[in-house]
């Protein structure tokens, strides 16, 4: 993918995302994943030392990109859980159906490039009632802040190597055929200069029972 996407912008993204605010909101979510857990969109590994060791059989982390993984060979040696890493997209899962009680996704929604297929894989391996967890920047819900989203988006997808400025999480899982129980996951402000074109979303979404 070239020296910029593979080298370069890993590294920029571990510092865009190194806010401790930022590292907060991951360690609420990740720290409810149990079970045999499955990461998509792993990047750097900047999840695993929030992953709870008396909650977690196993974790299985999947990353396309060989620079992020290369980023996290040294988090994955000192991994809290038992894990393994393989090489891959959210698009074509290679595990069997209902592998995993939990699928977690951290700023991943972004930046695929089909992502009711990544749903549509999350929701073939997830055991049935099993959870969803995600955590995403999203389309802003104030019109003026969504139509300056729209204008940056392509400066945006060519900076941050495909990552989409204006997309509406929380409606993609919910067309994926996935409940979202209450509390609703509402969009809270990010952090740093351009907050307002990062608004973040979290939520915990359930597979279908039948």
């Amino acid at each position: 993918m070239g020296i910029y996407a593979e080298r370069l912008f890993p590294w920029l993204l571990d510092r865009a995302l190194g806010d401790p605010r930022i590292a907060a909101r991951r360690q609420a979510l990740v720290a409810q994943a149990s079970g045999e857990v499955l990461e998509i969109g792993f990047g750097s590994g900047a999840t695993l030392p929030f992953y709870d060791r008396a909650k977690v059989t196993r974790l299985t982390v999947v990353e396309p990109s060989e620079g992020m993984n290369r980023r996290a060979a040294a988090r994955l040696a000192a991994s809290p859980v038992p894990v393994r890493s393989l090489p891959g997209a959210g698009e074509a899962l290679g595990f069997d159906a209902a592998s995993f009680d939990t699928v977690v996704c951290c700023l991943t929604l972004c930046s695929v490039a089909d992502p009711p297929r990544v749903l549509a894989e999350v929701r073939r391996v997830l055991r049935p009632g099993g959870r969803f967890l995600f955590l995403e920047h999203v389309a802003s819900d104030d019109p003026r802040r969504r139509r300056w989203q729209d204008r940056l988006n392509p400066v945006q997808r060519v900076v941050a190597v495909g990552c989409n400025l204006n997309r509406d999480s929380a409606a993609m899982v919910r067309a994926a055929g996935f409940h979202l129980p209450p509390p609703v996951p509402q969009i809270e402000p990010a952090f740093g200069a351009l907050a307002p074109l990062l608004p973040i979303i979290a939520g915990v979404a359930v597979a279908p029972t039948a």
